[in-house]
């Protein structure tokens, strides 16, 4: 029974050795991007059966008993909960606000050839424009169509060109919105502009003159092109044109009348303003600006009309990068046009406590881990991407002291088992004298 003693007392101190090891490991980890808490889990050893299972002479039920043969350590677990996110300032430096991993390429000559998972995303682009981990490695996503869906197929690296340009787009469509008070008179006015781009991003103006008839509910409208660069196609004349815009009662358009060259984007028939074609001088291949007017209401109050947009700009640098909540990378250039370039894959598995820790914050899955299932943030995901922040080590230190003087008293306890054993065999050695 000393002997056992001797064995059970060993065993804590290995296990307690493990669990003090765990809780160090943590404590020194307590700044490290996203680094994710560690437990040491017990679990006793198989003790050695005293009395079996059965019955006496008599009937009487015999419970078992079975004396412990220690401790070993059943399993080292990782608490994946959320750490807090703080502000860094720089846009490179992203934290995964939910579930999963940021995926990053293989990690050159390595033996595995698996995609290396992380959560911590203080990342930089690298001299070619790549988007890279601390360490080098390839952060990994999709294209981005015109569209601005990705392409969910083969994952890329995410990058993107530093002397990138945003050239100049033609203006074919402008839309008009705001109110032309119900309570005008015969002959009030209200006049709105618009700069418009040519194929060489030359900006020209375009000037909407609206008036009010003497008809309820309905107003004139006229088109100007101060710059001489639209034309009226139909009518054969220059850069104008004209007509009439009716109002149903509840404010919305009714009609839109008397137009030379309707603009009738959708092709159903519904005119929905007015079409001018630019002059070959500005825009090769006979393409056409069109103007909506369907957004404009008649309400009661202030006449508020004015340009919403339009699809045209001027020829721009590169000004900066950054990326959207859902993972995005978007250029920014000096004409005001923002381009999404790549949407950051994010990796997740069924449980994250099977995937093997590689060191330097990555991860790479197993056979306990399950399959990787790659998704977009905010689609796929319940998880949001945020910029300019990093996620905070996860570790409570006021707990992980607690836990250590918990740790440095069981291993003490655990060597006084050693140290009564000894005394008990010391004595029995004794009996013989």
């Amino acid at each position: 029974m000393s002997l056992q003693s001797l064995s059970i007392g060993v065993s804590g101190l290995r296990s307690h050795q493990t669990r003090l090891d765990t809780v160090s490991n943590n404590i020194a980890n307590s700044s490290t991007t996203a680094f994710k808490r560690q437990r040491a889990a017990f679990s006793e050893e198989l003790g050695q059966e005293i009395l079996g299972v059965g019955r006496t002479a008599g009937g009487s039920s015999i419970n078992p008993s079975k004396v412990g043969r220690g401790v070993s350590v059943a399993s080292i677990d990782r608490n994946f909960s959320q750490g807090s996110l703080n502000d860094t300032g720089i846009k490179t430096d992203l934290a995964l606000n939910g579930d999963g991993f940021f995926v990053a390429s293989p990690k050159s000559g390595a033996a595995s050839d698996q995609r290396r998972l992380t959560r911590a995303g203080n990342f930089s682009f690298n001299q070619d424009g790549e988007l890279v981990t601390a360490n080098g490695l390839n952060v990994q996503g999709w294209e981005v169509g015109e569209d601005g869906t990705a392409d969910t197929g083969e994952l890329k690296n995410i990058r993107f060109d530093p002397n990138a340009q945003s050239a100049a787009k033609a203006t074919t469509e402008a839309e008009v919105g705001g109110n032309l008070s119900a309570d005008a008179t015969d002959g009030d006015t209200s006049e709105i502009s618009s700069v418009v781009y040519d194929e060489q991003g030359k900006a020209h103006n375009v000037v909407l003159n609206f008036e009010k008839t003497a008809t309820d509910d309905e107003w004139t409208f006229s088109v100007e092109d101060p710059d001489g660069v639209l034309q009226n196609a139909n009518a054969g004349g220059p850069g104008d044109a004209n007509g009439t815009i009716t109002f149903k009662d509840d404010g919305s358009v009714d009609s839109i009348s008397g137009v030379t060259n309707a603009y009738d984007p959708d092709g159903n028939g519904t005119n929905d303003g007015v079409s001018l074609d630019w002059t070959s001088d500005a825009v090769q291949g006979g393409k056409s600006l069109g103007i909506s007017l369907r957004d404009i209401t008649q309400f009661s109050g202030s006449t508020t009309s004015k340009f919403q947009g339009q699809n045209g700009n001027s020829s721009g640098e590169l000004s900066g990068v950054q990326f959207t909540p859902e993972g995005k990378l978007q250029l920014n250039y000096t004409n005001g046009v923002q381009e999404e370039e790549y949407q950051l894959a994010i990796g997740d598995v069924n449980n994250p406590n099977g995937l093997e820790q590689q060191g330097e914050n990555f991860f790479t899955t197993t056979g306990a881990s399950g399959d990787l299932q790659l998704g977009r943030a905010g689609r796929d995901l319940q998880t949001s991407v945020v910029s300019g922040a990093l996620e905070s080590s996860n570790v409570d230190l006021a707990k992980e002291f607690s836990d250590l003087i918990k740790a440095q008293r069981s291993y003490q306890a655990s060597s006084q088992i050693i140290t009564t054993a000894d005394e008990v065999l010391n004595q029995t050695v004794q009996l013989k004298r």
